[in-house]
């Protein structure tokens, strides 16, 4: 219910189409603000200027939990008005009456509790109307009051003033428009010793103008924070979902949240850039900025469904565990059968230098050969053809099975064994590679030829055959496995294009899924060609490369210094991965170092030669 305090209603203008016209100009230009603080700065103008008052403040209604005396808890949801903006003609940016405590700078940090006493409290609790004539002649009788202290604080006189609720679709009140100061004329600044003929009480046209008014600002301020609300949700479960993969093995260390501090800084450097090639690029606006920084957060997304052991394998016979010891297991039972041959023989009648020689020259054998094997699994350098035939050899030799393979095995593995019945002992293989080391692939592991990944498929989802693994050229990853790898930026893409992302954000699949293509179009998944990938692309491949150079915090490697990491980038420029304009730009700007300075160790800090690396 509205309440005119000591006002009388004043016809200075009409509430006709003109003001109709006006206020569908207000709808809008409300209609098109995005941004809160832009949203209210244009509801407070537009209030004042259908009204010609020279002052105006919007408080917000915002639930906070306050502590309650002596306990560590938060107490009880406590409603709050939010000081969130504020206009004055007369004075420049100006508080309200309520805001006298209120140091300027921090005026827009203020939250209030909401009290009746206040004149936007009662409004608020209540969803009254106050149009008040001189707010210094309100009945002390009231409930409530005005405080004077902001005109004493500031040299301010406040006389007329209206406060209206804002309402939204519901009817709940989320907020309070505080009018000051009725000019007679719009535009002209109060003069405080002529204020009274200066200045006019709200009339019934200026109430029922800031009550519509009003009613659509509320739709605007809730549709704005849902807007908002939703924008911070979906950037706490990007950053969340990131953070988990750089959780989920050390081997990721914190790359997806430093990619993106890296990747921000290069594409800053490149929207500034006013001659060259990179001249026309640009990031338009704050949506455009954060389709860029979403992309760069989600960019390894699918590195969720990549399984940890292949991730950290650290040796070719590595799967949930190394399977090393199974075969060194084998060369004890070998030694342990060449030990008993050698008691053997002495209980024939073998002279015991020759039985004893015989052991040794075996014994040194195995130990030689296991070694073999062993150094084969650590993959650190390349596989020589000779050594490839040396474990072909040893694959040969046998050792006896007295148990049954079958027991203790789970429903999947079992199926895997062939349905034949065995009699023991078995001849077994000293290395082997068996019918159930082959992991089939199902037909949903094959990306549907209409996606456009290119990538080769394995016919295999695993194979851990111990000679196939062994016999891997160089590293640890068998062909499956550095499918397995690579497939992440698959799902990263199938993760990011099934996200119903708002329009504004309609483009962070694509940025995203391509930073492991490359400029010759022999890149992944989709073997795009240069044509075919945008700058924000190529800045995020540079961004990823050069973060896992310089990364300090990987158990497998350790960091690169700063001018072997620009190095092997001029190398992946030299041979087509990478955009040389992005490159040069890299350099010339700073980037790298700024970076560097901020996440990369200072022993790692050297001087680089830019020149060195530069084209001419």
């Amino acid at each position: 219910m509205g309440q005119v305090v000591g006002a009388e209603p004043v016809p200075l203008h009409s509430a006709g189409e003109g003001h109709l016209a006006e206020l569908l100009k207000i709808a809008v230009a409300l209609g098109s603000a995005t941004e809160l603080p832009v949203l209210l700065d244009r509801i407070l103008s537009s209030a004042r200027q259908i009204t010609w008052c020279d002052s105006g403040s919007i408080y917000l209604l915002e639930e906070g939990r306050d502590p309650s005396p002596g306990q560590g808890d938060a107490g009880e949801p406590q409603s709050r008005l939010w000081f969130a903006a504020f206009q004055n003609d007369s004075l420049g940016p100006a508080r309200s009456e309520d805001q006298a405590e209120a140091s300027p700078a921090s005026q827009s940090d203020v939250r209030l509790p909401v009290t009746p006493e206040r004149l936007v409290g009662w409004c608020a609790l209540f969803g009254d109307v106050l149009n008040i004539e001189d707010v210094y002649a309100l009945d002390p009788g009231l409930p409530y009051h005005f405080d004077s202290s902001f005109d004493r604080a500031l040299g301010y006189r406040a006389k007329s003033m209206l406060v209206v609720p804002m309402r939204n679709t519901q009817g709940v009140v989320v907020g309070v428009i505080q009018l000051i100061n009725r000019k007679r004329r719009p535009g002209e600044r109060l003069d405080l010793a002529t204020l009274a003929d200066q200045v006019r009480p709200f009339d019934g046209d200026d109430q029922s103008l800031i009550e519509g008014l009003a009613a659509l600002a509320a739709v605007c301020v809730e549709r704005t924070r849902l807007q908002q609300a939703l924008q911070a949700q979906i950037d706490s479960m990007t950053e969340l979902l990131a953070g988990a993969i750089d959780a989920k093995s050390p081997h990721t260390g914190l790359h997806c949240s430093r990619v993106p501090e890296l990747a921000l800084m290069l594409a800053e450097a490149a929207v500034a850039t006013e001659e060259g090639p990179l001249a026309a690029f640009s990031l338009d606006g704050a949506e455009a900025w954060r389709e860029f920084r979403t992309a760069a957060w989600l960019h390894d997304c699918g590195k969720v469904t990549t399984p940890g052991e292949v991730v950290e394998k650290a040796t070719k016979l590595e799967t949930s565990y190394n399977r090393i010891h199974e075969i060194r297991t084998r060369f004890e039972v070998l030694l342990r059968d060449a030990r008993i041959t050698m008691l053997e023989q002495r209980l024939a009648g073998v002279a015991a230098d020759q039985a004893s020689d015989q052991f040794e020259r075996r014994r040194l054998q195995l130990q030689d050969d296991f070694a073999f094997i062993a150094a084969c699994n650590i993959g650190t350098e390349k596989l020589a053809p000779e050594a490839v035939e040396r474990l072909d050899a040893l694959a040969c030799q046998i050792w006896q099975r007295h148990f049954d393979h079958s027991l203790g095995l789970g429903w999947l593995e079992r199926s895997r064994l062939p349905e034949s019945a065995e009699v023991l002992p078995v001849p077994e293989a000293l290395l082997a590679d068996q019918c159930w080391h082959r992991i089939p692939r199902s037909a949903a592991d094959i990306p549907d030829p209409a996606d456009g990944f290119t990538m080769a498929v394995p016919e295999l989802l695993y194979n851990r055959g111990e000679v196939y693994n062994l016999k891997v050229s160089r590293g640890t990853l068998t062909p499956e496995e550095q499918y397995k790898i690579r497939e992440h930026m698959v799902n990263t893409i199938r993760m990011l294009e099934r996200i119903p992302f708002p329009p504004s954000l309609s483009r962070v699949a694509e940025i995203a899924g391509a930073h492991h293509e490359t400029l010759d179009g022999k890149g992944y998944p989709r073997g795009l060609s240069a044509e075919q990938l945008s700058v924000p692309a190529r800045i995020l491949a540079i961004a990823d490369i050069f973060e896992a150079l310089t990364a300090a915090d990987r158990p497998y490697k350790v960091g690169n210094k700063l001018s072997e990491a620009v190095a092997i980038l001029a190398g992946f420029r030299d041979r087509h991965h990478i955009d040389p304009d992005l490159f040069e730009l890299f350099l010339r700007s700073g980037v790298y170092r700024t970076y560097a300075e901020r996440f990369v160790a200072p022993a790692q800090i050297d001087s680089v030669e830019i020149e060195r690396h530069l084209r001419r």
